[in-house]
């Protein structure tokens, strides 16, 4: 199930990730993702809160493949993407990430928050305006 932590009028998204992840989940996903293209940005920022792996095992076999085919196609899109957890693995997992997607990518930077450090988060993805 997912859960939209806050929502942005600029090319930003912030989703919770709970328990299980079904098709429907990444339906909506790329509904909200679709829908910030559609008025214009060329990338849009994405946090994702996640309590740590379990999550992986309650995920819908459909609902993971539906959402990395989208994943795949729309990675060009991502700008800044924040992971918010509370754990040692995915710390790591998402320091290498960035560094070889950044390769593919360079509007792409991901970056680990802990769960105390959620309003940080939500800083990094919000749209910097003026300047």
């Amino acid at each position: 199930m997912i859960n939209q932590i806050k929502e942005f009028k600029e090319n930003a998204i912030a989703l919770e990730l709970l328990d299980n992840f079904t098709e429907t989940d990444a339906l909506f996903i790329e509904q909200l993702f679709q829908k910030k293209l559609n008025q214009g940005y060329k990338h849009v920022n994405i946090l994702i809160k996640v309590k740590d792996l379990s999550v992986m095992k309650h995920m819908e076999l459909k609902g993971f493949f539906e959402g990395e085919l989208w994943g795949f196609k729309h990675f060009g899109k991502i700008g800044r993407c924040a992971v918010v957890s509370h754990s040692k693995f995915m710390k790591s997992i998402v320091n290498v990430e960035n560094n070889i997607l950044r390769l593919f990518n360079s509007a792409l930077e991901e970056k680990y928050f802990d769960e105390t450090e959620l309003d940080d988060a939500l800083k990094f993805i919000t749209p910097q305006t003026g300047g």
